[in-house]
C-alpha cells in the first residue's frame, strides 16, 4: 500500500481573535490564522486537498467576521509553483467541504478528478439562512462545478485503496470530510474545519505555535466545556460531537501532531509530514 508525503500549502491569512475559533476563549489574543491546503504525493499521483479562498471573498481587505485577510487564486498558484507544479499536474482534488475559503480555486482544476461528499452538494445548494448571512458558500461555486469534467461524489466513509481513506464528519457542514493519509511515519488526518484549529479537538492545550514559528501561551478550556470546544459556525453540535469522537480514532495517536487542520499556523510552519 502507498506511503504518502504531505506538504502543507500556504494560501494566505485571516487575522482573527483566537476566540472566534473556540467558543470565545482568548478573544483578546489575535493571530494571523492561515488559509491552507495539502499536497499529497506518492511518487505517482499528485492529490490536492482544498483550494483556498477566492479573492472576491476578501472585500476591502476583510473576510469572515470582518477580519483582515489576504489570499486568492494567485496564492494557490504560487504555492503549487513553489513545489514545481502547475494546475495541470494535479491528478485529484479533494474537498473537505465547499465553503468559500476551501473551494475558492475550484475552477483552476477543470481536468482533475474531483472528490467531495454527496451531502456537501446538498448543503451548497440548500444553505441555512445563517449560512447565507455569513456567506459561507460562494455563490459562484455551483457554476464553477459545471466546469469540472470528472466529479465523483462519495456518500459516507470510503477507502480509496491506495493509503487514503475518506471519512464523513458533519457538523460544520452537512458533508464535511476528513482524509486519513498513510505515511511512512504513521496515519495523519486532514480535518478541514472539523476542527478549524487543533485546540477545538484538544481544548486543554496551553501553547500554540504562530506563523513566525514562535510559541504563545493560550488559555486551556475550563472542565465544564467538556472534551471538545465548538464555535459559532458549528451548526449541528450533536453531529459535531459524533464527528470529533470519530476523528479521535482515526490518527496514529490522539495527539495534535497527527491532525492537520484547515487554519492552524503550525501546519504551515512545519510544512512537510510523512
Amino acid at each position: 500500500m502507498n506511503n504518502w508525503k504531505i506538504t502543507c500549502l500556504f494560501y494566505g491569512t485571516l487575522t482573527a481573535p483566537k476566540g472566534i475559533f473556540c467558543a470565545g476563549i482568548d478573544e483578546d489574543k489575535v493571530f494571523p490564522f492561515v488559509y491552507s491546503g495539502f499536497l499529497l504525493q506518492d511518487g505517482k499521483t499528485n492529490v490536492l486537498v482544498d483550494t483556498g479562498v477566492h479573492q472576491d471573498n476578501i472585500i476591502d481587505g476583510k473576510a469572515w467576521a470582518g477580519c483582515p485577510a489576504v489570499g486568492g487564486n494567485r496564492y494557490v498558484l504560487d504555492a503549487l509553483a513553489a513545489e514545481g507544479l502547475k494546475p495541470g499536474d494535479i491528478d485529484v482534488v479533494m474537498y473537505t467541504h465547499l465553503h468559500n475559503d476551501h473551494a475558492g480555486g475550484l475552477a483552476l482544476f477543470p481536468d482533475a478528478l474531483t472528490i467531495f461528499q454527496k451531502d456537501e452538494l446538498t448543503n451548497l445548494l440548500n444553505p441555512l439562512p445563517s449560512q447565507k448571512i455569513r456567506r459561507d458558500y460562494d455563490p459562484r461555486t455551483p457554476g464553477d462545478l459545471k466546469l469540472l469534467k470528472n466529479i465523483r461524489m462519495v456518500d459516507g466513509d470510503f477507502d480509496m485503496g491506495n493509503g487514503l481513506k475518506l471519512f464523513k464528519v458533519p457538523g460544520h457542514t452537512l458533508g464535511g470530510m476528513a482524509i486519513q493519509v498513510k505515511t511512512e511515519e504513521g496515519k495523519y488526518v486532514i480535518t478541514g474545519d472539523m476542527p478549524h484549529i487543533a485546540v477545538s479537538l484538544f481544548p486543554k492545550l496551553e501553547k500554540m505555535q504562530v506563523l513566525d514559528g514562535s510559541w504563545v501561551d493560550i488559555t486551556p478550556a475550563p472542565d465544564i466545556y467538556g472534551p471538545y470546544v465548538f464555535n459559532g459556525v458549528i451548526y449541528d453540535h450533536y453531529a459535531a460531537f459524533d464527528s470529533f469522537n470519530k476523528l479521535s480514532l482515526l490518527a496514529e495517536e490522539f495527539d495534535p501532531k497527527w491532525y492537520l487542520t484547515g487554519h492552524d499556523m503550525w501546519c504551515v510552519v512545519k510544512k512537510h509530514f510523512g
